[in-house]
């Protein structure tokens, strides 16, 4: 009877220490973009869930604007954007218990953007973008014993789809053609992982 309860002591205790191992495979995490109210005034928040290396995650944000050092018509007009929607990826490339070091993705948004002219009162609003992009960055634990992460995005080429690749205006006689971007300044994101 000694035998039988040792082996089922045993037993319950190796799938106690799996189930632990188990539940170290998989997090969520929320973030921030830390530049995004400085450089664009806007907020972005993104919430993901993590398994192994891979991570898949929703984006959400409201305000801001196409950066004027990103926008190259930013004498003559300036993109707004009024809310964003999406979803991002992200692959870690070397395989450690934190899921931290260099990773490659992408994300894709939904946003309605705004137009306005600098040189007159007019506006071309809600305007329906799609923009995927592609990811190589770097997620960074500054402090090992909390869960706090910094994740940097090196490169962020992307591509904007929809009525905004030429929006005409009455008063301007140049329509908006934004540039494709290729970013090296964000999203760069501070959260906590739980």
């Amino acid at each position: 009877m000694k035998n039988i309860f040792a082996i089922f002591s045993i037993v319950l205790l190796s799938m106690h220490v799996e189930a632990q191992n188990e539940l170290k495979k998989t997090y969520w995490q929320a973030k921030v973009d830390f530049l995004e109210p400085l450089v664009n005034q806007s907020f972005v928040a993104r919430f993901d869930f993590g398994k192994e290396r891979h991570l898949i995650g929703l984006v959400a944000g409201f305000g801001g604007r196409v950066s004027e050092f990103d926008n190259q018509q930013f004498d003559t007009y300036q993109d707004k954007i009024n809310y964003r929607l999406g979803f991002e990826y992200q692959y870690f490339l070397s395989k450690t218990k934190q899921n931290t070091g260099f990773y490659i993705g992408g994300d894709f948004d939904f946003a309605s953007r705004s137009i306005e002219s600098k040189s007159s009162n007019e506006t071309v609003e809600n305007i329906a973008v799609f923009t995927p992009g592609a990811w190589f960055g770097w997620v960074w634990k500054p402090f090992q014993k909390t869960n706090l992460i910094v994740d940097l995005t090196i490169l962020h080429p992307r591509y904007d789809l929809g009525n905004i690749s030429k929006v005409t205006f009455q008063t301007v006689p140049k329509p908006y053609e934004p540039q494709n971007l290729f970013n090296f300044l964000g999203p760069w994101s501070i959260g906590w992982r739980f």
